[in-house]
């Protein structure tokens, strides 16, 4: 199991990457302060494919969205 990091220090670590996070805090709006990285790729199905089950988890991009408001 890996360290626990911030989301700060996941992004450095993990640009644009989608993360499968456990062990995770969050603040008063839901956002991830840190947690455990548990997997991590460029490929959304790759960290989507049997999550770490009978644990909480989170799954995020550290990328840019191109979602449009």
């Amino acid at each position: 199991m890996g360290n626990k990091m911030t989301w700060e220090d996941m992004k450095k670590k993990y640009p644009d990457e989608w993360l499968l996070i456990v062990d995770f805090e969050v603040d008063h709006s839901g956002h991830i302060v840190s947690g455990i990285v548990e997997r991590h790729s460029k490929e959304k199905d790759d960290v989507y494919r049997l999550p770490a089950l009978g644990r909480s988890s989170a799954f995020r991009y550290t990328g840019e969205s191109d979602f449009s408001v």
